[in-house]
């Protein structure tokens, strides 16, 4: 059986528990225990960031995407909102970066760079995005 055989609700599921794990895990040693951080609208219409990671003294939002394709509408209006430079996207597709110029469902503009990496490299997130930024 593969993954593409599943239910997309079982497939989202399974998503987001994997790359849970993975980014737990990530810094071991830093004193604190690994903890997730998301984000979720207040009031208004709903959205939410799946997960939020740091890497030296940046935030970067971090969107799971159990396929190859998915909107990003909530990803969209984060970085408008936040003026972020700076984002991931965990799906199937080969890793790539893209450079994002959109305008969010209320109209804001979204100008950020959208790193693109599969499931499988997410354990190295802090390593290819401190690579980005150098």
């Amino acid at each position: 059986m593969l993954i593409s055989d599943l239910a997309p609700a079982v497939r989202a599921q399974l998503t987001e528990q994997l790359s849970s794990q993975q980014l737990r895990v990530l810094r071991p040693g830093s004193g604190d225990e690994p903890a997730l951080h998301y984000w979720q609208r207040e009031g208004g219409r709903p959205g939410e960031i799946d997960s939020l990671v740091q890497v030296d003294q940046t935030i970067v939002p971090v969107e799971l995407k159990s396929g190859a394709a998915g909107a990003m509408k909530s990803l969209h209006q984060f970085m408008s909102d936040n003026q972020l430079g700076l984002a991931v996207r965990v799906d199937t597709n080969p890793p790539s970066v893209q450079e994002m110029d959109v305008k969010t469902t209320q109209g804001d503009r979204a100008t950020y760079r959208l790193l693109n990496i599969p499931g499988y490299l997410l354990w190295r997130v802090h390593e290819i995005v401190s690579l980005l930024a150098a």
